[in-house]
């Protein structure tokens, strides 16, 4: 059994899926973690044009360490997250965006510090940002809107990772969107649980060869909502 899985979430990457990969690959043997296992997640949209799924598979054979999801999506970044959940055997669970905009450099960091403090949790905060004024500004204000929903909530960046969180942790929780809304969840549910949690620092940077966001302005929407209703029910 694997000690370390890592979800890598991989929707319409492309060829980009072997990029980082590769780059993942690399921090995990410069800082000599071998008992892991990674599972590519490329999940597709029936009738849209996207190599991804024949390419994490293609990956996957050549790499015994390598798994790969290629379903027809059902949901979104949320659905994806619990797929790759599902899939994964480790004793610890990292989840990383595949569109190189974290450093695979940090997997390593955030599973030293989980490892070496005895937490429950440890992830990212991205103290410098590659993506515009406009996701900067848009992040910032989308924090602000929980400390003020959830007052004594301590984390400067829900959304960010790698999150890496201890299976005996992640099976408190009871993870059910489907959307973007993922990490808010994650967060909300370890923090109301009282679980140990950290933030380390980051570099942010920018979608790589201009590629383009997949959360749009309704995301914004879908953010304010599922907060006032996990204020409302949940908290």
């Amino acid at each position: 059994m694997p000690q370390l899985s890592i979800i890598i979430l991989c929707y319409r990457s492309g060829n980009y899926a072997k990029v980082y990969l590769d780059r993942v690959l690399k921090q995990l043997e410069s800082n000599q973690i071998e008992n892991f296992e990674i599972i590519l997640v490329g999940n597709y949209i029936k009738g849209q044009s996207d190599n991804t799924p024949n390419i994490v598979k293609d990956l996957a054979n050549k790499n015994e360490q390598v798994n790969y999801l290629a379903l027809p999506k059902e949901g979104w970044l949320g659905w994806d997250v619990r797929k790759g959940i599902e899939a994964s055997k480790g004793n610890y669970i990292a989840l990383i965006d595949g569109d190189g905009q974290m450093p695979a450099k940090d997997i390593a960091r955030v599973y030293d510090k989980i490892r070496n403090e005895d937490l429950d949790l440890v992830l990212t905060y991205r103290k410098k940002r590659g993506d515009g004024l406009y996701r900067y500004i848009l992040s910032n204000a989308y924090n602000l809107l929980t400390k003020i929903l959830f007052p004594g909530i301590p984390f400067r960046d829900m959304n960010s990772k790698p999150k890496i969180i201890k299976r005996s942790s992640l099976n408190l929780l009871n993870l059910s969107v489907n959307n973007w809304t993922i990490d808010a969840e994650i967060m909300l549910q370890s923090w109301q649980k009282k679980l140990k949690i950290k933030e380390i620092a980051t570099d942010f940077h920018g979608q790589p060869g201009g590629r383009k966001s997949f959360v749009g302005n309704s995301s914004i929407f879908q953010f304010i909502f599922f907060l006032l209703r996990f204020r409302i029910r949940g908290y």
